[in-house]
């Protein structure tokens, strides 16, 4: 059970007693929602009412208000309760966040449902090329429509995979007439979502009944193309729609505020008091769910393709990877780096004479530095250490993947010349070799020679099939595909094999296209996380510095009147240097994690792996980035200080 049905349930147990009259609730709440919100229900199999969903709702702002009063009265206490120690600035901020919290559960849990629905609808539109190049490679072999669907809904694990099953199941349940009437369905549903598939869907209908093999293949190959050219034509709009959201993070993410950092020490000149709350809950709280949620907002716009393939927990290279021990030895890290600070900020305070020696140190390194990379520390070393083997076995996927279709071909050929399948694998392996492919289909050629197993066995079975260990369902449809073609003839399968090299070439290069057309984006975006927003907070703490000594030793007695001027002959930017590069550098961290979700969510999708660990690669150069722009811009703008 999701999270969402789980809370459902709870808030219908717990706070339902609140709604008064129960059935009067019920209705009122039956009657207030859209029918779309209805469908949305329906569509993502969850298992609730439309008034446990408004109970969630309320419960769920509820609480919100409640932990944000908390945080509030906790703010009150430390500052004795008095609203003149707290600031005018800080009580505006505890206003905002007090109310903007609760909206935004409230938003957030009320239209979860269609939030989720929308999102499962564009994920499986990315599954539409794959799914359909099964049932198009199925019927160019053996044209009957229901076993082409079956085919491709067994054969794949996706999001459209997964409905194409549930397809089959009623027609076997007679909620359709024949799989025609269900076929016409599916297509008309999804046709709200994608005209391309509907088309593509239609097609194929039209070219089972063709009697012509050469002009059913034609009808097929027209069907593919089109949802090809589709998928083409849906990220290059995508992308021409990024530029102005990639403006809007860059501004309101990276430019504005980090260029405000430099103008805090002057605002004490208007009497304006900024204190380090204050800049926390700025930077480090409210500045970050507004771009969370902006980017969010993008990246459920993303129309998905081509889904990364699924590695299950029980491959053989995955054994190793423990992630309790992964989290206590970052957890461990980050412990080090902790100690760190406190012996620098201990040094620094202490001025014993027997190691003032090294008070150089504490003063040019801050030491709330340390906190930093205790936190990058353990962030990097849990991300790479678990998804770094998620990766390299998703690289080695692709990289096979590609040798596929070229030793898909070459097998193709020799089938079709009536080479028995032990020596069509065999030659592919030398002529492959040193490859991934190559070593796969010696062993199938090895276990249809020695152990004289059927070629099925050779390939799919459990404790010795060449294929066990291969978690590609490209892969893994084909060959299914190929042993199905054999059975029927071997000239037939090898023409097949031949055509699907073709249609998995053509896959890989709309792959390739689409990754080359947002790769200019994501770049930026991830150099922007990783180098060019770190290089600009550290150089903009050094101004601050400067700026705040230059602010703290002008004379402004001479202009105490102006209404614009507090009155006092000095002026100062009092906040410890250390906590204001502790909260820059924390929102640095967090602009790591925004940006390259969003690179990310542009590039790959939804796809954790490569998400956790493309963090795990840029939090370390980023805060190394920020701590030396740090170092040397406030020694360099330290030593211009005195001269003014």
């Amino acid at each position: 059970m999701m999270w969402f049905e789980k809370l459902c349930r709870f808030s219908a147990k717990h706070f339902l007693w609140a709604a008064g009259d129960v059935e009067s609730f019920k209705n009122r709440a039956e009657n207030a929602v859209s029918s779309q919100f209805i469908n949305s229900l329906k569509f993502t199999g969850m298992d609730v009412e439309p008034y446990e969903v408004i109970l969630a709702s309320y419960a769920g702002a509820a609480i919100a208000f409640l932990i944000s009063i908390a945080i509030d009265v906790i703010i009150f206490y430390f500052h004795a309760f008095s609203i003149e120690s707290i600031g005018i600035l800080t009580l505006m901020l505890m206003v905002i966040a007090t109310m903007a919290f609760p909206l935004a559960a409230l938003q957030f849990l009320s239209e979860y449902p269609k939030t989720k629905a929308e999102y499962m609808k564009i994920h499986s539109l990315g599954d539409i090329p794959e799914v359909l190049s099964y049932i198009v490679m199925y019927l160019k072999l053996i044209p009957n429509m229901e076993d082409g669907i079956r085919f491709a809904a067994r054969e794949s694990n996706t999001s459209l995979g997964k409905d194409l099953k549930k397809l089959v199941w009623d027609v076997e349940v007679r909620v359709y007439r024949s799989m025609d009437d269900a076929i016409t369905s599916f297509a008309n549903l999804w046709g709200e979502w994608s005209d391309y598939f509907k088309r593509a869907i239609h097609l194929i209908r039209s070219a089972v009944d063709e009697k012509s093999k050469s002009e059913r293949n034609v009808t097929l190959d027209r069907a593919l193309d089109i949802v090809m050219e589709g998928t083409k034509d849906r990220m290059a709009d995508f992308a021409n729609k990024l530029h102005q959201p990639t403006l809007v993070v860059y501004s309101i993410g990276v430019m504005i505020p980090l260029a405000l950092i430099a103008m805090m020490p002057a605002s004490s000149i208007v009497g304006l008091k900024v204190s380090v709350l204050q800049i926390f809950l700025l930077y480090d709280v409210i500045l970050p769910i507004i771009l969370f949620f902006y980017i969010r907002k993008i990246l459920l716009l993303r129309p998905a393709a081509f889904n990364p393939p699924i590695i299950p927990r029980s491959h053989p290279e995955l054994k190793n990877v423990d992630r309790k021990k992964n989290f206590m030895e970052a957890l461990a890290a980050g412990i080090f780096f902790v100690v760190g600070y406190i012996v620098v900020g201990y040094i620094g305070d202490a001025k014993i004479a027997s190691i003032s020696s090294f008070d150089p140190l504490s003063h040019y390194i801050p030491s709330t530095l340390f906190l930093l990379w205790g936190v990058a520390a353990s962030i990097s070393i849990y991300c790479l250490k678990t998804y770094a083997p998620y990766k390299k076995i998703r690289d080695e996927i692709r990289e096979m993947e590609k040798e596929f279709s070229d030793s898909l071909y070459v097998i193709g050929k020799r089938i079709g010349e009536g080479r028995p399948a032990e020596e069509a694998f065999n030659y592919a392996s030398k002529t492959m070799e040193g490859s991934n492919m190559g070593r796969i289909f010696a062993l199938t050629s090895f276990n249809l020679t020695s152990i004289r197993t059927s070629l099925h066995g050779a390939l799919f079975d459990k404790k010795f099939g060449s294929l066990r260990h291969v978690y590609s369902d490209r892969i893994r449809a084909v060959m299914h595909l190929f042993v199905e073609g054999v059975k029927k003839s071997y000239e037939e399968a090898g023409m097949a094999a031949v055509k699907m090299a073709e249609h998995l070439k053509q896959l890989q290069e709309v792959e390739r296209r689409i990754k080359n057309s947002l790769g200019t984006l994501t770049a930026v975006l991830r150099s922007t996380a990783t180098a060019f927003a770190p290089l600009i907070a550290g150089i903009t703490l050094g101004i601050t510095e400067l700026i705040s000594k230059v602010v703290g030793n002008m004379d402004l007695s001479g202009i105490s009147e102006n209404d614009f001027i507090s009155g006092t002959s000095n002026f100062s930017f009092n906040i410890n240097p250390e906590y204001f590069i502790l909260v820059v550098g924390i929102y640095v961290i967090q602009l790591v994690f925004l940006l390259i979700r969003f690179a990310n969510g542009i590039d790959e999708g939804d796809d954790k792996v490569e998400y956790m660990y493309s963090v795990g690669k840029a939090m370390p150069a980023a805060i190394a980035t920020f701590s030396i722009a740090t170092i040397i811009s406030m020694i360099l703008f330290g030593a211009l200080s005195p001269s003014f």
